[in-house]
This record gives C-alpha cells, structure tokens and sequence, in this order.
C-alpha cells in the first residue's frame, strides 16, 4: 500500500509503511488534507478519539511536520510566503 502510517515508536511518533497483508490494528483515523487528498492514517494511541480530537502526541508531530490543522492542509498544500511578498496584517 502507498499509504503512509503515523505509529508510536520508542522516541515518540514516526512514520512506517505497510503491505496489505500486514496493516497495524485499529483504531485507525484517516487524516486527510483538505486540499489534495492526502494524509497519513492515525494508528492506536495516535489515532482521534471519538470526538475527532487527534492525540497530542500525533498533534506535536504532524504540526512539526508542517501540517495546518485547524482545517488540516498538509505541508505540501500550504502556501509558501514569497520573501519579497508584501505583508498584510489581518
């Protein structure tokens, strides 16, 4: 499978892949970038409770990672401020 799985490692989260006689059990949350699609699947402790709040662990991760997720947009969506852009304050 070309997905990418977000697990708990012995430092903390990281990234694995799995074939598809091998996938991790569940609970499994499918995090998915609102723009293209994509996103890594959320394992075990770091999958979202029921209420669809993600774990602070995978949170600190995926954040580190670029990924905006107050909506979630993932690094590769996300715009890249131009240096010489003006700014504007909002």
């Amino acid at each position: 499978m070309s997905a990418v799985w977000l697990v708990a490692g012995p430092g903390g989260p990281t990234t694995a892949c799995y074939c598809r006689s091998c996938p991790p059990a569940g609970p499994i949350t499918d995090l998915t970038c609102l723009r293209c699609g994509d996103g890594p699947l959320l394992v075990g402790d770091l999958a979202a409770d029921p209420d669809d709040a993600v774990p602070e662990p995978a949170r600190a991760w995926l954040t580190a990672a670029g990924w905006r997720l107050d909506e979630p947009v993932c690094p590769r969506c996300r715009p890249i401020p131009r240096p010489d852009a003006p700014r504007t304050n909002h």
